[in-house]
């Protein structure tokens, strides 16, 4: 038998990769290009399992499912490689200053689009079953739990509040650290919800890791985020409902406690001044931003709806758009993204790349899997804010991605469990002096 030590340790490494999401805050140059951690480590698990292919130790798995997957996520890589040679050179913004916008362009595509696209082709070839996706979404949950805490200190200890009291943690803004907890929540409520008596260590470890989420997830005030969740889990109990009629009445008191979480949290937040400022069309608020942004954004599409406007050069055309659009200088002139993950696409990605997102929604949606739940969450949350285009968020698409495949092909591919347990089985001799020995003991 070959020896498979370097196929375990790609396993062990993909497993793990979660952890490493947020490691893109780590940023140095090699040779006079930006790289980041993350970065780095995607590379070098691609390159490890292309070895592992050239050695024979993994085999390349196809099929026509993973094939369509696979021309979608490259039709992302080539719209957005296409935004990349039609984006200009340099943008003069009204600051004054001048943007190199392919060189910036040119980076958004190898960090956002290619390195994600590359965690891609190897979560599929090296994810083979219900236990693998089991294991890789667990370490994702509890990925998420170590940052929610992480955030939490933060917040308690440094500068990871925003002026009007926001959850933000290590991130930018409290929107990222939302866009990271939404997904992630989604699948530990999953874990709980199948848990079985006697509880497990391991359900302890998931109630305390959905807490500390939770909680996080609460203190970002992200509305958008917060939708997303009860949207995702309003979606899944639908589909129970008309699926599986034995469970209507079950779902009945799920449906009740839904309703009541959800009044609960939006009365808590009515007093609030975000709140109020939520519900603010006229003067300056997120409300009023987003809508800025979305008449700036229709323009921008309208003026190259083939090609967009290259990868990371929204908030440069954003500025130099939207005071012709709007009649008037923008609320929020510092705008990295539309706030909507279609508009993104088109943007950033083009029509190519738009359309191959789209297959994507599609193909997910071929049969139910329970990951399915987190992308339900991830959609919804993208109507108004951006769960893809930023490093790890990418990294995140792309991991609850493959794993909807893993599992979709195991549900076109029943025998495959069967013949894997039958191989984890003891195999029973036939050899007529075993039935002997058998019979005398």
């Amino acid at each position: 038998m070959k020896n498979k030590k370097l196929s375990r340790i790609i396993r062990h490494l993909v497993f793990l990769s979660p952890f490493i999401f947020p490691a893109y805050f780590l940023r140095f140059s090699i040779a006079g290009i930006p790289f980041t951690a993350l970065e780095l480590v995607v590379y070098l698990l691609f390159a490890l399992w292309f070895i592992s292919i050239l050695l024979k130790q993994n085999k390349l798995q196809w099929d026509r499912l993973t094939s369509w997957y696979w021309y979608a996520a490259f039709g992302i890589l080539l719209g957005t490689a296409m935004g990349v040679l039609i984006a200009p050179t340099f943008i003069d913004l009204p600051s004054g200053e001048t943007l190199n916008a392919r060189i910036t362009a040119l980076g958004i595509w190898k960090g956002w689009v290619t390195a994600p696209v590359l965690y891609f082709a190897v979560l599929t070839q090296t994810l083979k079953s219900k236990e693998d996706v089991e294991k890789i979404l667990r370490f994702f949950f509890y990925s998420s739990a170590a940052v929610a805490l992480i955030a939490h200190g933060f917040g308690l200890f440094s500068d990871g509040v925003t002026i009007d009291l926001r959850l933000r943690g290590f991130y930018e803004s409290a929107n990222y650290l939302a866009l990271y907890l939404v997904p992630a929540i989604l699948i530990g409520i999953y874990f709980f919800a199948i848990r079985k008596a006697p509880l497990r260590k391991i359900d302890h470890l998931d109630v305390a890791a959905l807490v500390i989420v939770a909680y996080a997830l609460f203190f970002t005030q992200s509305y958008a985020g917060i939708l997303g969740v009860f949207g995702a889990l309003g979606l899944t109990i639908l589909y129970l409902i008309f699926k599986i009629p034995k469970l209507r009445k079950k779902m009945g008191a799920s449906v009740i406690a839904l309703i009541l979480i959800f009044l609960g949290v939006t009365f808590s937040q009515m007093s609030t001044s975000k709140f109020q400022q939520f519900l603010d069309w006229e003067n300056r608020s997120s409300t009023s931003v987003r809508i800025e942004i979305y008449k700036t954004s229709i323009d921008l599409i309208k003026e190259n709806p083939i090609f967009g406007h290259g990868p990371g050069l929204f908030q440069a055309n954003y500025q130099n758009q939207a005071p012709e659009t709007l009649g008037h200088a923008p609320l929020e002139w510092n705008m990295p993204h539309p706030h909507n993950i279609f508009l993104g696409f088109w943007l950033n990605a083009g029509l190519v790349g738009l359309v191959a997102f789209l297959i994507l929604i599609v193909l997910i949606h071929i049969r139910f899997t329970y990951p399915l739940i987190a992308m339900w969450g991830l959609l919804i949350h993208g109507l108004f804010d951006m769960p893809f285009w930023k490093n790890d968020l990418a990294m995140i698409f792309w991991l609850v991605m493959a794993c909807i495949l893993i599992l979709q092909k195991h549900e076109l591919n029943p025998a495959q469990e069967q013949t894997v347990k039958s191989r984890r089985r003891p195999i029973r001799s036939t050899h007529p002096r075993a039935k002997k020995r058998k019979a005398k003991a």
